[in-house]
């Protein structure tokens, strides 16, 4: 009997662990995920990738990295991983007529976002949005840090809180700016 207590104690005890997305409420049908992580291995830029997340959040990127507090119309997966790698936060929107409004709601968020002093002007923080149209069917936005992301239907507040918690935790923690592939600066 005492074993059989000692085992239900036990049980009973033990953390339970999320495994898969978790809801965060909201209009919006949020849902946000961890995932282990893979190794970051770097990769020429072209070279055809397969994740095993969507979007991804973690494994094999392009060699080189976009520039930060920047708009991009759409800026391939394998260049901002690689951002993620670096600590970035990156807000994706997926929709046809490239939803201006949902576009300007992201660009608010990242101004939103404290300053990062490990930054030096102009570099703000390490944070960009960009345009993903793979992202899966039903999904209009989503934010990426390494190991994690965020998709939802719409944008809410919840954006805010997940570059909150997961801003400069890539496994190459540094603000040396990317490069430039023809995005608009956001201005604070």
């Amino acid at each position: 009997m005492k074993l059989v207590f000692a085992l239900w104690l036990v049980a009973c005890a033990a953390p339970s662990v999320q495994t898969g997305p978790m809801p965060v409420g909201g209009h919006c049908n949020g849902m946000v995920e961890s995932v282990p992580s893979e190794e970051g291995i770097h990769v020429d830029p072209g070279t055809s990738i397969e994740w095993s997340t969507n979007p991804p959040v973690t494994g094999k990127h392009f060699s080189i990295w976009g520039a930060y507090d920047r708009t991009y119309t759409q800026l391939d997966r394998g260049f901002y991983l690689h951002d993620a790698e670096h600590g970035a936060v990156v807000f994706l929107y997926n929709c046809p007529d490239g939803c201006p409004d949902t576009v300007a709601a992201l660009e608010d968020v990242v101004r939103g976002m404290q300053t990062d002093p490990t930054c030096t002007s102009p570099i703000r923080n390490r944070a960009l949005v960009t345009g993903d149209p793979l992202l899966p069917a039903g999904v209009t936005v989503a934010a990426v840090a390494w190991d994690n992301y965020y998709t939802a239907s719409c944008t809410d507040g919840y954006l805010a809180t997940f570059a909150s918690n997961h801003y400069g935790f890539g496994p190459e923690d540094f603000c040396d700016d990317g490069a430039n592939f023809g995005g608009t600066a956001i201005d604070p």
